[in-house]
């Protein structure tokens, strides 16, 4: 993450860091990117460059962390818009992604190069996984999501549904950052997703079946 140092600079300066950073990071593979060629356009000497962060990697962490808080904050928007309808406010985040994805808004536009520059690489694993950070959001997002409609209302219980929501809207915009010219249908697939967690994927009659061979149940 940043040093203390660089949250002191004036707004202009760090500005002026990011674009640099950015403009590096979505133009070449992480592996490729250069240091050299973020402090030429951030027009800082190197020695600024390591009392800002430790590394690149540092410096992509940070980028990282940047765009789950944005995201995470468009997605509470959407929750108290769906009046903390958590399958609903998914689906409303879909058709904001694919709305601003095809007015080129930033955030959407440099997910997409991340991806395009690094294909086949795991950008959530090299952004350092974002532990702290997910906590940190999952608590934010319950605030906000009307537990009433669930059959169980315990923050374990919400929690694992709020990451699995997350995870199938995470999967198809990841899809289409890959592959936009692909969108047609995605849409739906998500309904089906979410449907299944939202309605489960068994019968009734099922249900009364163990198939967990070590006594243990849902």
């Amino acid at each position: 993450m940043c040093k203390e140092t660089f949250l002191r600079l004036p707004e202009e300066k760090r500005t002026r860091v990011i674009n640099a950073a950015w403009d590096e990071f979505t133009t070449v593979s992480f592996a490729n990117a250069s240091i050299n060629r973020i402090i030429r356009g951030a027009g800082i000497p190197r020695g600024s460059f390591y009392q800002y962060f430790e590394d690149k990697s540092d410096l992509f962490h940070y980028l990282m962390s940047r765009i789950h808080e944005q995201l995470s904050e468009r997605y509470r928007e959407v929750l108290r818009a769906s009046e903390g309808n958590l399958f609903r406010s998914a689906l409303m985040s879909y058709d904001r992604f694919v709305s601003e994805q095809r007015r080129g808004r930033t955030v959407f536009e440099r997910c997409m190069a991340l991806v395009r520059v690094n294909p086949g690489m795991d950008l959530e694993s090299l952004g350092r996984g974002h532990y702290a950070e997910k906590d940190k959001i999952i608590g934010e997002l319950l605030e906000e999501i009307d537990k009433s409609p669930f059959r169980r209302q315990d923050t374990r219980f919400l929690s694992e549904v709020c990451c699995m929501t997350g995870m199938c809207l995470l999967s198809v915009i990841m899809d289409g950052l890959s592959a936009p010219e692909q969108e047609p249908g995605r849409r739906e697939e998500l309904i089906d997703a979410l449907d299944i967690l939202r309605r489960g994927s068994y019968t009734e009659a099922a249900l009364s079946r163990d198939d967990f061979p070590e006594g243990g149940s849902l």
